[in-house]
């Protein structure tokens, strides 16, 4: 039975910087959760870019278990041949709700404004899904999006093949998050611990500033008053609680 990992989290929780730090520290091949480059180079040439990847990932399921930034529909990923074959351990990401709708903020993915909103009014404008999302067209909010993903990941989930962290935990003590997955997997680390110093997404940021700068929560200086009330009305807090974050009084 072939040991893999299939990774799920939201845009901006580090799923980049998890995939990199497991390959350097294990020999657990991760199922794709992105469009291979030559899909990518050709809708790169059509007009608009999210049609032919819907269509990759709804082609390619039995092969991949969808896209790594989808809810995850636990029902049908256990009936496919690929889990049923496999010994596949599922990692979730979870980011704290009021760091995430800042990063998804600054980087609005898919989403395509004549003008771009304030942070408050983006915080209750309706959130338009892509296809390979497996989620409703239209979300009422970006809080709402955050609920239903996060939601998504332990509902029906198969809790003795998952592990949940939080892209905090990758910063807190990468070791010990490779330890985890080991642990979850049956897979051993492959000697000396590595690191990923420089972030994945370029920029000249590197590991020790997301460190400072999400576990010293410096992002609540970027959060008016009206801003944390706003998030508060929408929050399901039963999930912020599940996965051991605190609701800004």
């Amino acid at each position: 039975m072939k040991r893999l990992v299939k990774i799920y989290g939201e845009r901006n929780t580090n799923t980049n910087y998890l995939s990199e730090l497991i390959r350097l520290n294990m020999n657990l091949p991760e199922l794709p959760g992105v469009i291979p480059a030559a899909v990518r180079r050709y809708q790169d040439k059509l007009p608009g870019n999210e049609w032919l990847r819907d269509i990759y990932f709804l082609s390619s399921y039995g092969r991949n278990l969808g896209w790594k930034h989808a809810a995850v529909d636990w029902i049908h990923l256990k009936k496919t041949g690929l889990y049923k074959r496999n010994s596949i351990t599922v990692v979730t990401l979870t980011k704290n709700p009021y760091a995430w709708l800042l990063s998804l903020y600054k980087r609005p993915y898919h989403q395509y404004y004549a003008k771009k909103p304030t942070f408050n009014e983006f915080l209750v404008r309706p959130w338009k899904t892509v296809c390979r999302e497996g989620m409703p067209r239209w979300v009422e909010s970006p809080v709402h999006l955050w609920n239903a993903k996060n939601a998504s990941y332990i509902r029906e989930a198969d809790e003795g093949a998952v592990l949940h962290l939080r892209a905090e935990d990758t910063l807190i003590d990468p070791e010990r998050v490779i330890e985890r997955i080991a642990e979850k997997s049956g897979v051993e680390r492959l000697g000396e611990f590595r690191n990923v110093l420089q972030s994945t997404k370029g920029g000249g940021k590197d590991f020790n500033y997301y460190r400072d700068y999400y576990l010293g929560e410096r992002w609540r200086s970027a959060l008016a008053e009206r801003d944390v009330c706003v998030i508060n009305e929408r929050l399901d807090r039963a999930i912020v609680e599940q996965f051991g974050y605190s609701v800004i009084g």
